[in-house]
């Protein structure tokens, strides 16, 4: 699954828009959290309404970042939105670089951090460790996350990212002002395996979830409440199989994208039809209905011939340009505030 966006590195003159480049006072990753409120980290608990937020002064921009973890010190980029208000209450979207990758070629795969500045959230980057950084030795360039199924060091080393995902928003909330209601996940490939994770383990904290090419891999998939999906998966890809397999590097078997979105479908109590819900091109959208709550869908974008890519990227992997996944994340997003 190790990938390098070489492309989207060449390209990044494209993306100036985004806020990649920006700095200010708090750009050093040693710089001090604000002086708000200081949230513990709670694990599968949402923290108190926020509508109030006081003494937080990180102002628009992009920012990296640090917190401490399990004995190490873990890594995540931060863009604040252009227009972003200190004292209101703001979604967050987290998003998961693959296996091989990191959270600046996430941050440009994406687009996230323009489409941020245009629609008032807050994104998120945060970074997998490496080989070197779990054993003191091997590859630097094999960052991912233990998503269980999927891959790499992380998973190999049983690391507990879902704690640093706990630890990330905690030290987050003393920064920015955070609706702990709009706390949302997406990834890419071991990213979006580890956000299925987090929907199984942390549905309090993650509203909902938006994997692009990664499974619900998790042996035993409990979530405290239902959890909306929406999947993106192309069925060329040779990486992530759309029709299951099992990975390379730790070796566990992973289901398809169609039975990973029926079994949220499943434990989302959804009882109605399947309903197209997005057609263009080589890409449609089919959604499960009559979920409990109506809101919870579990939903299968497929890309027909579709490779390893993010939907409306063309510049990594041949992207379709038929469908625009971070834009139709967002929209998913909105609809979807944790109950």
């Amino acid at each position: 699954m190790r990938f390098r966006l070489l492309a989207l590195a060449a390209s990044s003159l494209l993306l100036t828009a985004t806020a990649c480049g920006s700095s200010s006072a708090e750009d050093d990753t040693d710089a001090p959290p604000g002086s708000g409120p200081q949230l513990p980290v709670s694990g599968d608990v949402a923290p108190a309404d926020r509508s109030a937020c006081t003494g937080l002064t990180v102002t628009p921009g992009t920012y990296d970042w640090t917190v401490e973890h399990g004995g190490r010190t873990r890594a995540f980029r931060v863009h604040v939105p252009t227009g972003y208000d200190a004292t209101k209450p703001t979604p967050v979207v987290l998003s998961f670089h693959g296996f091989g990758s990191n959270e600046e070629e996430q941050e440009l795969l994406t687009g996230f951090s323009r489409l941020a500045d245009a629609e008032g959230f807050i994104a998120v980057y945060p970074r997998g460790l490496n080989f070197a950084e779990v054993y003191g030795r091997g590859e630097a360039d094999t960052r991912g996350w233990n998503a269980e199924a999927c891959c790499g060091p992380a998973q190999i080393g049983n690391v507990d990212d879902v704690g640093f995902v706990d630890a990330l928003l905690a030290d987050l909330d003393t920064r920015v002002c955070t609706d702990p209601r709009r706390v949302f996940a997406n990834g890419f490939s071991n990213g979006g395996f580890f956000s299925y994770r987090l929907a199984c383990e942390r549905a309090q904290r993650i509203a909902a979830i938006a994997p692009v090419s990664g499974m619900e891999g998790v042996t035993d998939c409990r979530p405290s409440r239902p959890v909306p999906v929406l999947h993106f998966h192309g069925t060329g890809d040779e990486t992530i199989f759309y029709d299951g397999g099992s990975n390379v590097i730790g070796g566990k078997p992973y289901p398809s994208a169609p039975d990973s979105v029926r079994r949220f479908a499943e434990l989302n109590g959804c009882q109605g039809p399947q309903q197209q819900t997005y057609q263009q091109g080589n890409s449609t959208c089919v959604a499960y209905t009559g979920c409990q709550p109506e809101s919870a869908t579990a939903s299968l974008c497929t890309v027909t011939g579709g490779k390893h890519a993010w939907p409306g990227q063309p510049l990594y992997n041949g992207g379709t340009t038929d469908l625009d996944a971070s834009l139709q994340m967002w929209r998913f997003f909105q609809a979807r505030p944790r109950p």
